[in-house]
């Protein structure tokens, strides 16, 4: 508990939820909200679900910048009144929903980062004023469904696995989608994001989880031990799982499933919705990524790491590719294996240090600047195969289903989940 209260003081957590809640409270829902057309219908959708034991909160996070357009204030200040509404009327002690009006926020920092984190800071202290430190926080969008286990299934998973955050499977939600390019956007879309977590997990890299905003949560005590979510406009999901993703593994779940919305949008400057719209308003009839090489290149890295801590540098580059040895010394090698090796005591332990220098933000960097790139699809096919996937596929959009299948197996092939962790 005195870590959550640090935290509250630190970060000059003020409430913004009026009532008390309630002592058997053991998670809070947290959705940002901007201009999304039917909150109710998400409140319904989890509303009837089964519920653990403890009390569950729904925690609305309507949010806008100074300045904007006064349709979308309008907008924002009737859905506060009919999410209250609602609540009165279906609320009860075991399912609240609540709102918090994030009005006229500084354009410098307003968006989607904020909006989840003063959601998030909110559940906090919801948890101190009830005494329930270990509380949960989960993190969602209002566009997106799930599965019905999905209250239930949540606080199991963390009292079985011992966690202080999960990464939830997912899959976007293709069913409305009628706009043939739309439907190919997608589906090219969730094969690059399956494509980069198969790489990382070939690789054997610490942080092989794809990061989605709707689909991960924390612990209370883990997400103030970290100082909190980040106020990024976009990437919020990334920076902050990969944060705790160094503290200890993560747990990657087969269930509940979280199904995002196929929508496409220019509301943040990169993620799901920029990307497809981008690609749909493009010319192009594949998704370029870079080549599986990329991933053997890191695979190696991933297995020579630790030699570093007693082989000279300019040695140890010599064994790697050219361009992975020019990254690694343009983003600071030299300088920061010094002070590595300053502070491991074995191999394992400068190992350990690498890949908190070399985190998920360069692995990424360094897969997106590939001179080569191969249409997604058949990359995806690639890549899998290394990992033992033998199947044959018509088109990305059958491939994309085998591909689900075949990464909730990797997930699950110990059991419920599997922890992320390097090899």
């Amino acid at each position: 508990m005195h870590e959550l209260k640090r935290y509250i003081e630190r970060a000059r957590i003020v409430p913004r939820i009026p009532d008390e809640p309630a002592r058997r409270l053991g998670m809070v829902v947290v959705v940002p909200c901007r201009q999304e057309p039917d909150l109710i219908a998400l409140l319904d959708h989890l509303q009837n679900m089964k519920r653990p034991d403890a009390h569950v909160e729904v925690v609305l996070v309507l949010n806008h910048e100074q300045g904007v357009a006064e349709e979308v204030a309008r907008a924002h200040r009737r859905d506060a009144l009919m999410v209250r509404a609602w609540d009165r009327e279906y609320g009860s002690e075991g399912f609240r929903a609540h709102v918090i009006e994030a009005f006229d926020l500084p354009p410098k920092y307003a968006g989607v980062g904020l909006a989840r984190k003063l959601g998030m800071d909110e559940a906090v202290y919801r948890f101190v004023r009830c005494g329930q430190p270990n509380g949960i926080i989960a993190s969602l969008d209002a566009d997106c469904r799930v599965d019905d286990d999905y209250l239930l299934a949540l606080p199991s998973a963390f009292h079985s696995h011992r966690a202080h955050a999960v990464v939830l499977p997912y899959a976007h939600d293709l069913r409305q989608v009628v706009d043939e390019r739309h439907h190919r956007a997608m589906v090219f879309y969730e094969l690059f994001l399956r494509y980069v977590e198969l790489g990382w997990r070939w690789a054997m890299l610490p942080y092989a989880f794809t990061s989605i905003g709707s689909c991960f949560a924390v612990r209370a005590d883990a997400y103030a031990r970290h100082h909190g979510m980040n106020r990024r406009k976009a990437g919020e999901d990334f920076y902050f799982l990969h944060k705790l993703a160094r503290e200890r593994p993560l747990i990657m779940l087969s269930s509940p499933r979280v199904y995002p919305s196929s929508r496409m949008s220019s509301r943040t400057p990169f993620g799901t919705g920029q990307a497809v719209r981008d690609w749909y308003l493009g010319g192009d009839d594949a998704w370029p990524v870079a080549p599986p090489s990329v991933f053997d290149e890191l695979r190696e890295l991933g297995l020579h790491a630790g030699e570093l801590f007693h082989m000279p540098l300019r040695a140890w580059l010599d064994l790697r590719s050219r361009p992975l040895s020019i990254f690694l010394l343009q983003a600071g090698l030299e300088s920061a294996v010094d002070e590595m090796r300053r502070h491991a005591a074995s191999p394992e332990t400068f190992r350990r240090r690498f890949f908190v220098w070399f985190d998920g933000l360069k692995a990424w960097r360094y897969v997106q600047h590939a001179e080569q790139t191969v249409p997604v699809d058949i990359a995806v096919a690639e890549l899998a195969a290394r990992l033992g996937w033998r199947e044959c596929w018509s088109d990305a959009t059958a491939l994309l289903r085998m591909m689900r299948a075949f990464m909730l197996s990797l997930a699950s092939h110990r059991g419920r989940a599997c922890r992320v962790r390097p090899s």
